[in-house]
């Protein structure tokens, strides 16, 4: 009856008098509207509505009427054909009436309706697709219509697509742009009926969202309130039940989901999915195997003809029940019909294949969990029946949802929800690897290793590479300028708004303040939609982003270089070491006893009291043996070593480690860190003395403090910026508009100021500017949309830069990142607090090496050592001091002789002493003629 009352309700607002037709097709168009409107409809008004709207379409003076009233009963008779469930031929009507749409006589805003019912019954249909492409038809209109309604429901439906794809943040962004639009802010009791029913429907799209994100708290505070309003109270029930469950508390799951008796209700597969989930937690296989069974029999699931992705999860769970029963080959064929199901577009029965064209479909994660299932349960088999077919088989099934979860990656439209896919997708392959590593029978050595790599860094800044990739593709795939320039602005009213919410208490102007942040979110991403219209843009962001091993070995590696690369499995740590020759992967022991350690090691460096000493042959020793001293032997052969952490080791300031119990590592490496292999490249170096370099020092005479925050006087900054040798904006000089004036135009920018991070926000971390007030903060979510592409270094001379939350598949979400994705391929940032005079020392003497010729790496490694080395500096020599700042960067760029062979060097040596020989000979013989 719902769909019923707003399919009317849409009617009775937009109905125009059929003028200017026949008196009897004017006629019967009234009768059959009548009909569809009925107070207390029938199947019988229904279908005489139907048959009226039929004779108007088909009948032979229909060639007379206007078009409009054609267009109406396409969409009357869909609607009609969608009420009764018929939704091929809702389909059909929804089409026949769009065709219309290059009649010159129809209004663009009319054909609004038909987009938005075509795309919910695409939606139902689970075809993705023409789901997501006739809803975005519809909001291009949205400018057209004066209607809050129908542009309430409109955001819904694009709020429900956006779920299903899994983007929930920007789904949540949708719900509640739908809620403010038609509910007014007033007290829930003095809301009409259908608003009440409204606003429940809205919260509980957003407390789903929540519940996905793993924000549970959040969705039960929600669920919680629902229940107060008396409506639906089997959906509260069995969302409490889902909340309960995501916190693996079975038992309280069940207790909520016994709530709902509604037989309507139960004998759905969302209840059966539920229900069979909570006995798997609880260990009842059988019960849950066989109440599902039945159910598919009941149901005719079992012979689906026609994809479902509401089934998909069905079969994923008899899928993990099979897998858990050590039935793998069942467990293959359930997994493979789930993803059947999921897909949608997908139906190959063969269960050695796997789906090859890719979509921003509904349930993504789901698909990928049920791919993963379907790779191990591969790998079971073979294990089982030493098979190469099952091995092969998981493999590429592996490479499938890794594939499809990169893919739909492309399309989101903002880094947390990118991020969250990532770190949803991590734990496969960590699975993945393991797979390969420990399967040495099943490939060459060789073959598994570079496997292993690549999937490893293939899971690492996902979001970061992605963002990063994009701004270089917007330049250069077509957009025009005018819709890049329309970005930026739209980029800066958020970053406006999100500064305006910090500083604002009263709640009403907060409310208001969150509503333009909603529609301001949502413009940005309807034009990011409309990048995607430029097909070169598409194509190049789609693309294959496979890591190249012989290219890095080959042309990006110098032979002074050795790459670390680290990655956490769930029980221990593996490091991968690359060089020019090849690629060796290490086993560097448990991750428990290994996460005691570093944060013994921690502590004892940041936990640093005024006046302590140093004590070598602890935990920095300790780390050195345990993390690098597999592979010392190794290290011994390079100059350089380039990092990437992950996990438990993410901030940990390698220089700083013992290489022997007096000695740390700085003395025989510089050290400096990376991301991911696919966000590493060469970088030129340039001419130091000729590049632009801007330097900041808004407190080095002054300071700002308010009831939240302290910022001190940095008497050293303005030592720091002067060694720069470059433009200098301290004190006053130094605010937020000078450096965002000077900042694409500098190649080497220092900023020697405050920073603060925000483990819970990462967006709202900030570096502050002259005076220090709110307005001269910059926030990451502004460094985000700078355009630092032309630099070449940032110095973050400021506090706690490279620190924040930690995502496992991105790193940790600091400043440093930002500036990174802002397009800077080097930067300088500290780990925690800075210690002004020191950092001002290491940054003098940092740009006087990188002046003398050092690649930043090595200049860094020099700057500590002269400070280590400096007797006058010597309450400095604890690692608190200068193991803080870490260099994430590039790899300096390959000169001509790096590429000479061996045998052309010995073929030099010998041209030089053939040379030698000569010119002595020559002066020789001339001594003796005179």
């Amino acid at each position: 009856m719902h769909l019923r009352w707003f399919l009317i309700f849409i009617t009775l607002l937009f109905q125009n008098p059929p003028a200017g037709d026949s008196p009897d097709f004017a006629k019967k168009y009234q009768e059959a509207i009548a009909f569809f409107q009925a107070e207390e409809p029938t199947e019988l008004t229904d279908s005489l509505a139907r048959s009226l709207f039929l004779e108007i379409v088909s009948g032979s003076a229909s060639n007379k009427i206007e078009n409009w009233v054609l267009l109406d009963s396409y969409e009357k008779l869909g609607s009609l054909a969608l009420i009764g469930g018929d939704l091929s031929t809702a389909v059909i009507h929804y089409r026949k009436g769009l065709e219309l749409k290059n009649n010159q006589n129809i209004l663009d805003s009319l054909f609004f309706g038909s987009n938005l019912f075509i795309g919910e019954t695409y939606y139902l249909l689970s075809k993705a697709d023409s789901s997501i492409y006739f809803l975005e038809e519809a909001e291009k209109l949205i400018p057209l219509k004066k209607s809050n309604e129908e542009a309430s429901r409109l955001y819904n439906s694009l709020g429900v697509i956006y779920f299903e794809s899994g983007n929930y943040t920007q789904a949540i962004n949708y719900f509640n742009k739908s809620k403010n639009l038609i509910i007014p802010r007033e007290s829930y009791d003095l809301l009409e009926p259908y608003y009440k029913y409204a606003l429940f429907s809205f919260m509980n799209n957003i407390g789903t969202s929540l519940l996905q994100l793993g924000k549970t708290d959040s969705a039960l505070h929600i669920y919680n309130n629902l229940l107060g309003f008396e409506i639906n109270e089997n959906q509260v029930y069995s969302q409490l039940s889902k909340i309960y469950l995501k916190k693996e508390n079975p038992d309280s799951s069940l207790y909520f989901l016994d709530k709902i008796i509604s037989p309507e209700y139960v004998n759905n597969h969302s209840y059966q999915n539920q229900l069979a989930e909570i006995l798997l937690s609880k260990g009842k296989l059988d019960e849950a195997k066989t109440g599902l069974l039945e159910f598919l029999e009941k149901n005719g699931g079992m012979n689906q003809k026609v994809a479902d992705f509401k089934l998909g999860k069905t079969f994923q769970i008899l899928g993990k029940i099979a897998f858990q029963q050590k039935d793998f080959q069942n467990a293959v064929h359930y997994f493979h019909q789930s993803i059947i199901q999921t897909d949608g577009l997908f139906d190959n029965q063969d269960i050695f294949e796997n789906p090859k064209e890719y979509s921003v479909g509904f349930a993504t994660f789901s698909l990928v969990e049920s791919l993963v299932g379907k790779a191990q349960s591969f790998i079971k088999l073979h294990e089982k029946e030493k098979k190469r077919a099952y091995w092969d088989a998981g493999l590429d099934t592996y490479q499938t949802a890794f594939d499809i979860a990169s893919f739909v990656g492309n399309f989101y439209d903002n880094d947390e929800a990118r991020i969250f896919l990532g770190d949803f997708v991590l734990e496969a392959y960590q699975e993945a690897v393991n797979t390969l590593l420990i399967h040495t029978d099943s490939e060459d050595e060789k073959t598994r290793i570079y496997k292993a790599i690549a999937w490893v860094e293939g899971s690492k800044s996902t979001s970061l590479n992605i963002g990063m990739r994009e701004k270089k593709l917007k330049k250069i795939s077509g957009i025009p300028i005018a819709l890049l320039q329309k970005e930026s602005d739209l980029q800066f009213s958020i970053s406006k708004i999100q500064q305006r919410i910090l500083n604002e208490n009263k709640e009403e102007e907060l409310m208001a303040l969150q509503s333009e942040l909603t529609d301001s979110r949502l413009e940005l991403s309807r034009l990011h939609k409309e990048f995607n219209d430029f097909p070169e843009f598409v194509a190049q962001k789609t693309k294959n982003q496979s890591i190249d091993l012989n290219y890095i070995q080959e042309s990006i590696l110098d032979k002074n270089t050795l790459l670390l690369s680290f990655f956490e499995l769930k029980d221990r740590v593996l490091l991968f070491t690359l060089d020019q020759d090849e690629i060796l992967v290490t086993e560097i022991g448990d991750k428990e006893t290994l996460e005691g350690k570093i944060l013994e090691f921690k502590k004892g460096i940041i936990g640093y009291e005024a006046g302590e000493k140093y004590e070598f042959g602890g935990a920095g020793n300790v780390l050195f043996e345990k993390i690098l001293g597999p592979v010392s032997d190794k290290l011994d052969e390079y100059d350089h070593l380039m990092v990437i952490p992950h996990g438990i080791l993410a901030d940990l300031p390698f220089d700083s480690f013992e290489s022997s119990p007096s000695k740390f590592l700085i003395f025989d490496h510089s050290v400096s860190y990376q991301l991911s292999l696919k966000l590493l490249e060469s970088f030129e170096s340039r001419d130091f003395e000729d590049e632009v370099k801007t330097g900041f020092a808004p407190f080095y005479d002054n300071s700002w403090k308010d009831e939240n925050i302290n910022l001190t006087q940095l008497p050293y900054s303005k030592d720091e910026i002067n060694s720069l040798h470059g433009k200098s904006f301290i004190s006053s000089e130094g605010t937020k508009r000078n450096f965002l004036e000077t900042a694409s135009g500098s190649e080497v920018i220092h900023l020697s100021t405050h920073a603060l991070p925000d483990p819970n926000d990462p967006q709202q971390a900030f570096i502050t500017f002259f005076p220090g007030d709110i307005e001269s903060r910059l926030f990451t979510h502004e460094i985000y949309n700078l355009d630092l592409s032309e630099s070449a270094l940032i110095f973050l001379s400021a506090c706690e830069t490279n620190f924040g939350s930690l995502s496992k598949s991105e790193g940790i979400l600091s400043i440093s990142r930002a500036f990174a994705f802002a397009g800077c391929p080097n930067i300088i940032s500290a780990l925690w607090k800075a210690e002004d005079k020191s950092t001002a020392y290491i940054t003098d003497r940092f740009y006087s090496h990188v002046e003398n010729g050092l690649s930043y790496a090595e200049a860094l490694r020099e700057a500590k050592k002269d400070l280590l080395e400096d007797e006058k500096m010597a309450q400095f020599h604890h690692p608190v001091f200068w193991a803080h700042l870490v260099l994430v960067g590039s790899i300096p760029a390959k000169t001509y002789f790096d590429y000479l062979p061996v045998y052309l060097w010995i073929f030099a040596f010998i041209l030089l002493g053939f040379g030698y020989l000569l010119v002595k000979n020559r002066f020789s013989n001339m001594s003796h003629s005179g």
